[in-house]
């Protein structure tokens, strides 16, 4: 099909595409309001209710650049048909779930469709646009996965004071419908691959696995020490199949991504600089809720509206620093945002027990902003440095890479933090039951901010080594 018909439909693409975006990361925010009823209403304690999750970021994260890669192979109509339709049946799952283990299965289904709607994202948003438009385009995206972050707290606030839980899932039905509906309708006009590379089930199963375990590694080291045979051995695991993947690539026959990606210097410079943005941005922001809370004695409802300013800022100007990297290039706007971050997290360093509410709300819109302006260049400039043939697996990566920096960031953090109170404080608490005493909260939540602005800071030679 002519390329120019394609990009003429491009919004109707963009649509299908957003809509999937924007209710996975939808499913994401909007069940954290949700875990104390549904702990009450399932009889099962915090531990057990908070793999309803732990199980749909672990399912996501692990299949994310498997889906990237198998979209390759059978196209973008394949992957939104796919995705929608483990989303919807999950959903369904989850709104009739009379038991806490079947609302988990549930919400592993729910994931598998929603790794395919973030793994795909970026790269159907490049295959529609025009090159003079990729930026815009991405910029778009990354305002859908704000935008289903700024609406899940208060939306699902609003359905538990009105409705069951169960509402919170059976919302994903109707919209689930319309994107299937638009995608068997548009997607039909995108022209099948006609490149047929085998996907290689070893290099898949290894980096799944690596993903997998590395994950939930991460997400122990919060409750349990470093030196818990569940943290090292889930440890280990990941890191012996990080090192068949590793093999597997090296070999052109076995390859799933091909580590010749990795000489690309703008390829290499763009998700370095990604990986470090998230972690520093997560290791600030995971720590934020339990300072308003315990230090300022904000109400839970007010620590919300806090939380939102930050994806609010993120839905602003990501479409705006997208559109204007189509016109400067990646490099000056991803360095004056990982500068901008950088300043936001100093700030952050210096809050305290009489810090202004304003001093507070500056310093997120300023962290916000810097994020904002980096993403969407940096993410438009990754898709631009491979050929096309392979972007929709560095759709998947691009997806991937802020999972895990993330994960990061808040694995740092609360080991730091733990690390902190025992040593500055004296206390042995972890992030889950701080300690009330204010001044003693401060003590260990500024060090664990300078390290993030040490992350930001050291992320900064990778913005501006890159081309334009």
């Amino acid at each position: 099909m002519d390329i120019s018909l394609i990009q003429t439909h491009k919004y109707r693409f963009f649509t299908v595409g957003a809509i999937g975006t924007f209710m996975s990361t939808l499913a994401g925010s909007i069940l954290n309001v949700a875990l104390p009823t549904i702990a009450n209403q399932l009889q099962c304690n915090i531990n057990v209710v908070a793999w309803v999750i732990l199980a749909y970021s672990l399912t996501v994260v692990s299949l994310m650049m498997i889906f990237g890669a198998w979209t390759e192979k059978k196209g973008y109509a394949f992957a939104y048909k796919f995705g929608y339709s483990f989303f919807l049946i999950g959903s369904i799952i989850c709104v009739f779930s009379s038991s806490i283990q079947l609302l988990i299965l549930g919400r592993v289904v729910q994931a598998i469709g929603a790794a395919m709607f973030q793994a795909v994202g970026p790269g159907m948003v490049t295959a529609v646009f025009p090159e003079n438009e990729r930026g815009k385009g991405i910029g778009l995206m990354v305002m859908m996965v704000s935008g289903g972050m700024m609406a899940g707290p208060p939306l699902g606030g609003f359905l538990l004071q009105y409705f069951p839980w169960q509402s919170i899932f059976i919302i994903n039905i109707p919209i689930g419908l319309i994107g299937i509906s638009l995608a068997l309708k548009y997607f039909k006009l995108l022209p099948k691959p006609s490149h047929f590379r085998k996907m290689r089930i070893s290099g898949a199963l290894s980096i799944s696995i690596a993903m997998l375990t590395g994950m939930l590694a991460l997400s122990l080291i919060e409750s349990y020490s470093l030196l818990d045979i569940r943290v090292w051995g889930l440890g280990i695991i990941s890191l012996i199949s990080l090192y068949l993947f590793y093999k597997f690539e090296s070999k052109p026959e076995s390859a799933l991504i091909g580590l010749d990606l990795f000489k690309n210097r703008t390829f290499r410079s763009t998700l370095i600089s990604a990986i470090l943005m998230f972690v520093a941005m997560a290791g600030a922001i995971v720590l934020i809720p339990f300072y308003l809370e315990r230090v300022k004695d904000f109400e839970p409802q007010t620590v919300g509206i806090y939380l939102m300013i930050f994806p609010i800022i993120m839905f602003i100007v990501a479409p705006l620093s997208g559109k204007l990297s189509d016109k400067i290039g990646s490099r000056l706007l991803t360095t004056t945002g990982m500068v901008i971050l950088a300043i936001g997290l100093y700030l952050l360093s210096s809050l305290d027990t009489e810090t202004s509410n304003n001093y507070i709300i500056l310093s997120i819109i300023i962290i916000g902003s810097g994020v904002a302006i980096f993403n969407s260049p940096n993410s438009s400039a990754m898709m631009g440095s491979v050929d096309k043939s392979k972007r929709a697996v560095i759709s998947g990566i691009i997806s991937t890479s802020r999972n895990i920096g993330m994960a990061l960031g808040v694995a740092i953090a609360t080991s730091l933090f733990a690390y902190f109170q025992t040593h500055l404080v004296g206390s042995i608490h972890v992030v889950g039951s701080i300690d009330d005493v204010p001044a003693n909260f401060i003590k260990a939540y500024q060090p664990v901010v300078k390290v993030s602005i040490i992350i930001a800071l050291f992320a900064l030679p990778f913005c501006f080594i890159r081309r334009k």
